[in-house]
């Protein structure tokens, strides 16, 4: 059980150590990230609720 939550804990260190580097420009992209996907979630949202097409609630 161990061996899971080492593995667990090498992987977040390797992924830490990977975005190291990018300092604070990787918090930045993940907040404009943030803003466009909630825009998006509005924006799609009040396109449903006009009548739009739901598209992410189809059944494929």
């Amino acid at each position: 059980m161990d061996a899971i939550w080492y593995g667990i804990a090498d992987l977040f260190g390797w992924i830490f150590a990977a975005a190291k580097p990018f300092g604070r420009y990787i918090n930045i992209f993940f907040i404009i990230v943030g803003f466009v996907g909630t825009f998006y979630w509005l924006w799609y949202g009040e396109q449903v609720r006009k009548g739009g097409r739901n598209y992410l609630s189809e059944n494929k």
